[in-house]
């Protein structure tokens, strides 16, 4: 110990403001955030998949039917809806839906209608 009195308590005082739970905090900050990033990323993952799959001419009618003044046009999709959700083969279900997809397509590039 070859310190002076001076030099011990210099030292002394250096050691009080040194934060040993600095890194403890840093640590459960990091955690906390991915833990928050990660329920984040789950409820995204979620609805999107909610979303993704409900059924196309469910989506079409739905436009026609809150959007569209023409009430024709709502009642011929709601019959679609019906088939592509109610017909015996399962083959002409996935035929009508994928025309219903078709339908979506052309609105988004053609009349720049995007539906829900």
């Amino acid at each position: 110990m070859d310190e002076t009195p001076e030099e011990m308590e210099e030292i002394r005082r250096e050691a009080a403001a040194i934060d040993t739970n600095k890194y403890r905090r840093r640590y459960r900050l990091i955690v906390g955030s991915l833990v928050s990033l990660l329920f984040f990323g789950v409820g995204y993952a979620a609805i999107s998949m909610a979303k993704a799959g409900r059924n196309p001419c469910e989506r079409v009618r739905a436009y026609y039917c809150k959007k569209s003044p023409d009430p024709a046009k709502c009642i011929a999709y709601d019959g679609i809806f019906k088939e592509s959700e109610q017909d015996d083969s399962a083959k002409m279900r996935s035929m009508i839906r994928d025309q219903c997809v078709t339908k979506i397509d052309r609105m988004k590039t053609e009349e720049g209608i995007t539906l829900e």
